[in-house]
């Protein structure tokens, strides 16, 4: 018999409607993702920095998009390569400023 995790399988769902609103698909975003290792982490680092700020998370729920320039006036972040991902970096904000325990737990991406 399969063990089924109710919490994980609930916060999922959350996260799930969470990236609708910011129109994502979690099916689409592994193509998002950026290939290479010091890109990706600068977008995991993006996203910290994003959720750290509360202007910033302010500005990301009213509007549902990156707010590219302020990033890159603040943080010195490329808006190339923000535009370029910036669904995988709210994505990976969402998770971030989210309440996701389970998620956290099992996502080697958000070490």
């Amino acid at each position: 018999m399969i063990k089924v995790d109710y919490l994980l399988q609930n916060e999922i769902i959350r996260y799930q409607e969470q990236l609708r609103l910011f129109r994502i698909s979690l099916l689409k975003l592994p193509a998002k993702m950026p290939s290479e290792d010091k890109v990706r982490n600068l977008c995991k680092e993006a996203a910290w920095k994003l959720a750290a700020t509360e202007t910033l998370v302010v500005k990301i729920f009213k509007s549902k998009k990156l707010p590219y320039r302020e990033l890159s006036k603040q943080f010195f972040f490329n808006i190339g390569i923000l535009k370029q991902h910036s669904q995988y970096i709210l994505a990976l904000f969402l998770l971030k400023h989210g309440d996701y325990q389970c998620l956290h737990a099992h996502l080697t991406c958000l070490v």
